[in-house]
This record gives C-alpha cells, sequence and structure tokens, in this order.
C-alpha cells in the first residue's frame, strides 16, 4: 500500500470550489492552504480538527479537513501508524463517508478522499475500518467524475484497499463492477494521452490482479494485456514499468478464457522486453522481463518459436556474463531450460550457439547451488535430440566437469544425481566411439566422477554410483 503526494503547486484548488459559496468565504478558503502546512498541523489537536469539520461554518469545515489531511501526509513520519490511528479513533472516518457520498462540494471530496486514501495505506485492520463503513460502493461511484483530480484520488483509493493481504477488499472492488469501471477509463484515458493518470492506473490494475486471477479479471483480459503493454512501449521511468510487468506478470497467471501467453504475443511487445533487456534497467526490472519471457518460453512450440526468432539466445549470453546481474542468472537459466524443452530443432539453436555454451561453462563454478543444478539439467535435458557430434561440442564446453561436480552438490537430490549419472554414461558411450582411443578417453574422465561420500544417499542412488562404475572400469579393463 502506498501513500499517496501530490505536486499541489498544479493544483487549481479554485476549479473545485462550488458556484454557490460567496467570493469572501471562497477566498478564505484558499488562503487556508498557505496558512495550513505540515509544520503548523498537531496530532494533539485532531480533535479539534474533527470538531471543526462538524461546524455549520464552511470556512472552518475546510480548516479541519485540509489539516486533518496535511497531518496524515506527513511524509516519512516514524509516527504515520499512530497518527492514522488517532484520526479513525476520533471517529471522523463516518463523516469523510457522508462528505464523499453526498459529493456536493467537490473541493470538500477531493480533500476527504485523499484522506481515506491516506488512511487505506495504512495497515490491513485500518483499511478495514473505512471499508466497513460502505468505502468500496461510493468510491466506484466517483470513477465517473469529470474533475481529473478527484478521479486521480479514487485510482489511489482503490488501489491501497486492492492491496489486503488476504485479497478480500480486491474481491470485493472487481464483484462490485470496479475493474470493468477502470478497464474502460484506462482505454479512455490513452486514447486522450493523459499519461499520469494511466500509469496511476496501471498501478491500480495491477493490485486488482494481484493473487489467483478469477472469472471477473479472465473476463477483461484482453484490455488489462492492452494497458500493461501500452504502459511498458510508452514509459521508460523504473516505477511505472515496475508496476506495469507485474500486473503483466499476474495476469499471465491466468490459465482460463483467452491464452494470455498469446494476448502478450499479439500486442508486438517481445521487442520492448528485448530492448529492455539490453538497456540500463534495474535489475528488478530485468528480473520481471525474464519472468514473462519465460512464460513464453514455456508455452506452445509456436510461441517459443516466436521469441527464439528474435534472438533471444544471444541475448541470454550477454546477460550471463553481466557481473551486476549476477542474481538474476537462475532466471535466465531458467528461460534455458524452457527452450530445452522444447522440439529438436529448438534445442539445436541453443546447443549450436557457442556463446550461451561458453557463458554456461564460464559462470557454473561461480554460482549457487540451485543455478548450478539448473545448469547441470540443461545439458542433462538437451542430450533427448542431439547426434554425436553435438555430444561431442558439449563435452568440448565442460558438460562432464559440470556433471561431476553437480553429483558433489550436497543440495541436489538423490533422484537429480541419478539423472546427472545416466547422462554422464550417455556421454560416455557415445563420445567414446568417435575418439581413436576410446579406453583412455574413459580413463581420463573417471577421476570427475570420484565424488566424496554423500551422507543423504539413498540405498537406489549408492546402487546406481557402483553400477556405472563398475561398468566404466571394465570397459575400460577389457
Amino acid at each position: 500500500m502506498q501513500s499517496i503526494e501530490i505536486l499541489e503547486v498544479n493544483m487549481n484548488y479554485e476549479s473545485l470550489i462550488p458556484l454557490y459559496i460567496l467570493e469572501e468565504k471562497k477566498q478564505k478558503i484558499l488562503q487556508q492552504y498557505d496558512q495550513i502546512d505540515e509544520k503548523s498541523v498537531n496530532q494533539e489537536f485532531i480533535e479539534i480538527y474533527v470538531e471543526m469539520i462538524e461546524s455549520d461554518d464552511i470556512v472552518k469545515q475546510h480548516f479541519g479537513l485540509l489539516a486533518i489531511r496535511r497531518l496524515i501526509s506527513i511524509n516519512q513520519n516514524p509516527n504515520s501508524f499512530e497518527i492514522t490511528q488517532a484520526i479513525i479513533e476520533s471517529s471522523i472516518v463516518p463523516k469523510l463517508m457522508q462528505i464523499v457520498d453526498l459529493q456536493s462540494n467537490q473541493l470538500f471530496l477531493f480533500e476527504a478522499l485523499w484522506i481515506l486514501t491516506n488512511i487505506a495505506s495504512g495497515t490491513n485492520q485500518q483499511t478495514q475500518v473505512i471499508v466497513k463503513n460502505g468505502a468500496i460502493p461510493i468510491l466506484l461511484k466517483h470513477l465517473n467524475s469529470k474533475h481529473y483530480n478527484i478521479l486521480e484520488q479514487v485510482f489511489w483509493a482503490i488501489g491501497n484497499i486492492a492491496a489486503d493481504e488476504d485479497g478480500d477488499f480486491r474481491n470485493i472492488i472487481i464483484q462490485q463492477g470496479g475493474l470493468f469501471k477502470i478497464v474502460q477509463i484506462s482505454e479512455k484515458l490513452m486514447k486522450e494521452n493523459r499519461s499520469q493518470l494511466v500509469k496511476l492506473c496501471s498501478w491500480t490494475l495491477r493490485n486488482l490482479s494481484r493473487g489467483n486471477p478469477n472469472q471477473y479479471i479472465d473476463k477483461y483480459k484482453r484490455q488489462i494485456i492492452n494497458l500493461f503493454t501500452y504502459i511498458i512501449n510508452k514509459f521508460d521511468d523504473q516505477e511505472t514499468l515496475f508496476d506495469a510487468y507485474w500486473g503483466l506478470y499476474y495476469i499471465s497467471n491466468s490459465k482460463n478464457g483467452l491464452d494470455s501467453i498469446q494476448e502478450i504475443i499479439n500486442t508486438g511487445i517481445i521487442d520492448r522486453f528485448i530492448q529492455l533487456l539490453k538497456s540500463n534497467c534495474t535489475v528488478q526490472i530485468i528480473a520481471l522481463d525474464l519472468r514473462i519471457i519465460k512464460k513464453i518460453l514455456g508455452g506452445s512450440q509456436s510461441q517459443k518459436e516466436y521469441v527464439l526468432n528474435k534472438n533471444i539466445i544471444d541475448n541470454f549470453a550477454h546477460l550471463l556474463t553481466k557481473l551486476e546481474l549476477k542474481s538474476i542468472r537462475r532466471e535466465i537459466c531458467q528461460c534455458l531450460s524452457n527452450i530445452i524443452a522444447g522440439n529438436q530443432s529448438q534445442i539445436k539453436r541453443l546447443i549450436n550457439n557457442d556463446q550461451i555454451l561458453k557463458s554456461l561453462e564460464s559462470i557454473f563454478i561461480f554460482e549457487n547451488v540451485e543455478t548450478q543444478i539448473e545448469i547441470a539439467f540443461i545439458f542433462s535435458n538437451a542430450l533427448k535430440y542431439i547426434n554425436q557430434n553435438d555430444i561431442l561440442r558439449l563435452v568440448d564446453y565442460g558438460v562432464l566437469q559440470i556433471f561431476g561436480r553437480t553429483l558433489g552438490l550436497q543440495t541436489a537430490s538423490s533422484q537429480q544425481k541419478i539423472e546427472i549419472l545416466n547422462s554422464s554414461d550417455f556421454i560416455l558411450k557415445n563420445v567414446s566411439s568417435l575418439k581413436e582411443e576410446p579406453k583412455k578417453f574413459i580413463m581420463e574422465q573417471l577421476p570427475i566422477f570420484q565424488i566424496q561420500n554423500d551422507d543423504k544417499a539413498d540405498e537406489k542412488l549408492i546402487n546406481c554410483k557402483e553400477e556405472y562404475f563398475i561398468k566404466w572400469q571394465r570397459f575400460i579393463e577389457n
């Protein structure tokens, strides 16, 4: 959840003041924006501010609202939870709901919405207070507002409420039509090129798309994907990209309705994904980019082929060599694993790429054990469709050394080690037949597999090791 920060220098408060308010009172209200700032408000005066809101004097009412809003909006305040809680305990929430529901005074509506938004940015329990007081249907009503300042506040409030831990509030918003309305508004905002509101709308939809996608989200899958890909294509700032990527990742998890992966491809966004992989984006953005690419590479053969035709393997090879991106190498290796799970032609495209083989060989020894196991199985799974000459190339790129080290990893399971032993035997059998001195070749490789005793090894693994070592030894001796 986020508290909001709006640059007030661009705010036209006068445009929100109703025409029926006398000029004298209007000027007094506008002057309060200069008189009341974060330094002049005090938590000890909350009760006084609430009394002012409940008075019959419109100027006093505005003073109380503005003071509460300034107080709850103080940035980086270590007591923000206590301030929000004190405001809630002052019993102001029902009054705020009344102001928001009546909507006759747009300026009061704006200030009340801002306060509610910051309450919703607090704890789950604090958000629950405004939800129990009817916040969701009232907020959804204001999605029809013609005032973009009001609409901005509503986006913030709904986005904060949708970010609740359990997803219950999110589901209520969706079931009451909030998702449909926001999707409609987002399409209108994109046509009008209202960049800031489109970005905020993206953040709100991201929060509504979190968790396990449901039938309500699936109905608007195409529109939501179009919005997130529009954002990724149009903007470069990292925060906006971060929100859009997360939203796209959430919606791509949906298995119902339209094929999410194909819908993403149909937007033409893949070139932009690859462009951002080569940019100076943060590690967080590149990691999210890779997660979505990984999903596409795990799709159908035609979807996988589409991405491979964009020279994605060369980009993976380049990323693996960048030291500052070490933390996302496992994501890259998982992408490669999805390629290896493809057809023979797709596997050949990977193992014929010298850059990627060289990169995998060079990084293996320095990686964490999870990534080492991932790399080992990229090679192990590649063996199912390739010929002897291809296998010989893998040997030249250190595949047997990688297998030998993997067998020595304490965290690798017995089943994983058995599969690596099977792959090692397959390589030794195929490559030795190509060598002038096959016995000598196998004898030279055996030290690689002289692994330490594995305390976690089960009987099946122990028997498998003995079986292969006896087999290899007999081949050398006979």
